[in-house]
């Protein structure tokens, strides 16, 4: 079993790609909050280590080339959000036992569902792609 974190990282990631999917090609802004549900920041302004974990993934996810943004809004978003093309050729794969269901469907399906194993196992399939 995987840690907690790491099940909230693929979750994240899901939610992010798949956000990005839907909308593809048209460039958008992306709230965090949209990933992890609302936040307010503390009295000092910090937000919650949930916020900042899905606000992680999508710093990873562009640093790793499967999306692109073009500036970052105080941790709340960034704008111009778009999937890079290695995120959308994974997302469009074919899966091997029914060749008419893309990962995209699958990874939709199983995120709807609230199965965190099968979601974590499609997300190693589409990050270990080569």
């Amino acid at each position: 079993m995987l840690d907690v974190h790491i099940d909230d990282f693929f979750k994240d990631c899901a939610v992010i790609l798949l956000h990005g999917f839907k909308c593809f090609p048209a460039k958008q802004i992306l709230y965090v909050e949209d990933i992890c549900g609302p936040d307010e920041a503390d009295e000092f302004g910090l937000h919650s280590p949930r916020h900042l974990a899905a606000f992680g993934a999508i710093i990873w996810l562009q640093e790793e080339g499967y999306i692109r943004f073009s500036e970052i809004d105080r941790q709340e978003s960034v704008d111009e959000f778009v999937l890079a093309s290695k995120a959308f050729t994974r997302l469009l794969k074919a899966d091997k036992e029914d060749p008419t269901t893309s990962l995209a469907q699958k990874l939709e399906f199983v995120r709807l569902q609230g199965d965190s194993t099968s979601l974590a196992h499609l997300m190693r399939e589409l990050f270990l792609l080569e």
